[in-house]
């Protein structure tokens, strides 16, 4: 089973290893399977899979925003098992070949819904606790940035980098391999600063900074609201620039009637 849902990319050596998130290869895959054989065993589908994925999610989001222990303690595990379901839902759609492109469209949806108001929790959670609209502007800003960031991720990756010939794409990939010494380390340099607002970075940053707040230290939640708003303005205008400057070649381009 893990064979069929798993190993999803090569390696540089030619082996099929598993693909996606740091955190999904090295340790949700490793546990996800079994939900995937007991969701498959009392009948799931995929679909449902990611329609709780969602409910999860939304559902999270919002009571980790009171400062309410309890509340913040069922939020932490809601949204701990959405990142599970999310991967669980792609293994079922694998295992029982019924993938389909509502199915994708699902999953897509999910993430647009779920992952971009991650970065809004530090700012709500500060702003119901102590009412202060200054970071009701950086949750917003916040969210924005991330949604804006995702999109233009479907903007090159789904319509731009498709028009591009194979020789004039930038001579560099995913792993950062190939192409010249300073190209290398730009996507290198860009892949190491994603990381510090992806989906993953932000949970664990938030999960943290709520659970020190109740030992009265509100440091945390104030760098998370103004990094996440702050930072995340900044890559946006930096990769408009980067993409339009090193990524888009300037190519012929017919406009469609």
């Amino acid at each position: 089973m893990r064979e069929v849902c798993q190993l999803r990319t090569l390696s540089p050596e030619g082996q099929r290893v598993i693909a996606g998130h740091w955190l999904k290869r090295r340790l949700v895959r490793h546990f996800s399977l079994y939900i995937t054989w007991l969701f498959v065993k009392i009948g799931i589908s995929a679909n449902t899979t990611t329609l709780l994925t969602i409910l999860f999610g939304l559902s999270g989001v919002a009571l980790c925003v009171p400062h309410v222990l309890w509340l913040n303690v069922v939020g932490v595990l809601l949204l701990a098992s959405e990142f599970v379901l999310d991967c669980v839902d792609g293994e079922i759609a694998r295992w029982t070949k019924k993938s389909s492109l509502k199915g994708f469209f699902l999953d897509l949806v999910s993430h647009l819904l779920c992952n971009a108001m991650l970065a809004a929790i530090s700012g709500l959670h500060l702003y119901i606790w102590q009412g202060q609209s200054r970071y009701l502007i950086l949750a917003f800003v916040a969210y924005a940035a991330a949604q804006y960031r995702r999109g233009l991720r479907v903007i090159y990756d789904q319509i731009i980098r498709p028009q591009i010939p194979p020789d004039a794409r930038p001579r560099t990939n995913a792993t950062g391999t190939g192409g010249s010494i300073w190209m290398r380390l730009k996507w290198g340099a860009a892949r190491k600063l994603a990381r510090l607002t992806d989906n993953v970075t932000i949970r664990l940053a938030t999960f943290f900074s709520i659970a020190v707040s109740y030992a009265g230290i509100t440091g945390p939640l104030v760098v998370c609201a103004w990094f996440f708003a702050v930072f995340g303005i900044l890559w946006v205008v930096a990769d408009i620039i980067f993409k339009f400057c090193y990524m888009v070649p300037q190519i012929p381009h017919v406009k469609k009637v």
